[in-house]
């Protein structure tokens, strides 16, 4: 055998090792980035279930948008960071300044639940989405506090703290809350944009609550 034979037979067999995760705060700009060119950008991944072949596709379709937005490398990502990134984006660029509530009343529809998964882990999940729907339009101030604090921060598990007693008014007495305030912040982010769009925008907006059928 040749000096260095093995050495180089075994270089080829190697895997490349996995891509690290982009840092959340590099996926966050790049979803800025993407969002600042076009304002609704996200709203099809924000349509579908989440866990879903669906959500997936479309956070793929989004990953090329980011790279070519931001003329970097490909972006490595799970798909609920990438859904709250371009959820938080379109609140930060799309409503910089709270939308006042509408008069009559007019919420957004409810997010989409996921229906994929783990029965335990969406036991324990879709409470959460029941809290973000109904917290949010009662205080969007409150749910826009918690996204102008650092992600995984202190201050954003205070933040969503701040809301318990609206979080007591929207269950039933007596009812056990379970929090993770990493899965507030995504909810939060995406039932605003859905709220403010929605005041914005009236009825004619796609996230305007379905009108109710006429009485027969």
């Amino acid at each position: 055998m040749m000096p260095g034979h093995g050495q180089r037979e075994s270089a080829r067999s190697t895997p490349a090792p996995p891509a690290a995760p982009a840092a959340a705060a590099d996926v966050f700009a790049a979803a800025a980035c993407v969002v600042g060119r076009n304002a609704t950008a996200g709203d099809a991944l924000l349509m579908t279930p989440p866990f879903s072949a669906a959500e997936r596709a479309q956070a793929v379709r989004l990953l090329a948008d980011m790279r070519r937005c931001t003329h970097g490398g490909a972006i490595v990502s799970q798909v609920p960071v990438i859904r709250a990134a371009f959820a938080e984006a379109a609140v930060e660029l799309g409503f910089p300044t709270p939308p006042a509530a509408r008069t009559p009343p007019l919420d957004a529809a409810p997010l989409v639940r996921p229906t994929e998964g783990d029965p335990a882990f969406l036991a324990q999940l879709l409470p959460m989405y029941q809290l973000a729907d109904c917290a949010t339009p009662r205080r969007p101030d409150l749910a826009r506090a918690v996204l102008a604090t650092d992600p995984e921060s202190q201050a954003e598990a205070e933040a969503v703290t701040a809301l318990n007693p609206v979080f007591i008014a929207c269950v039933p007495a007596g009812t056990q809350l379970r929090i993770d305030h990493r899965i507030m912040r995504r909810l939060f982010a995406e039932r605003l944009y859905r709220w403010s769009a929605v005041q914005r925008d009236g009825p004619a907006s796609p996230w305007a609550t379905a009108p109710a059928a006429a009485a027969h």
